[in-house]
């Protein structure tokens, strides 16, 4: 068993974002539980962790196809964080900020418009 924390951090770009990993105590005995501490094997299995976890987050926190395209290049992430939502399932909360002139927000009315009237 190796205990892991995985703590969200946004990139500089304020767009994007990443994982800081932690690794706690790591519960293996013999010379697997000696490589997983202190070879490049347990380096490895804990970049692929956080990799798998990043690309799921990444999926979901796509500011390009999660916001309408009026703000998408004007959109920046402040913080964020992941919360427990039961069931073995965690949930990213994004806070963030969007600065738009009046001509981008008449826009913007127009794409959730046409994106309720679609439906």
């Amino acid at each position: 068993m190796i205990q892991m924390k995985l703590t969200p951090a946004v990139e500089d770009s304020n767009t994007e974002l990443r994982l800081m990993p932690e690794v706690g105590p790591i519960d293996a005995d013999g010379s697997l539980g000696e490589l997983l501490r202190s070879g490049t094997l347990g380096e490895i299995l804990r970049d692929k962790i956080r990799s798998a976890i990043l690309s799921a987050m990444q999926k979901g926190t796509d500011l390009s196809t999660t916001l309408p395209s009026a703000v998408q290049g004007y959109a920046t992430i402040q913080n964020a964080q992941l919360k427990n939502a039961g069931s073995g399932r965690l949930v990213v909360i994004l806070n963030g900020r969007v600065q738009i002139t009046n001509e981008q927000i008449q826009a913007l009315s127009k794409q959730v418009k046409e994106r309720i009237a679609s439906q």
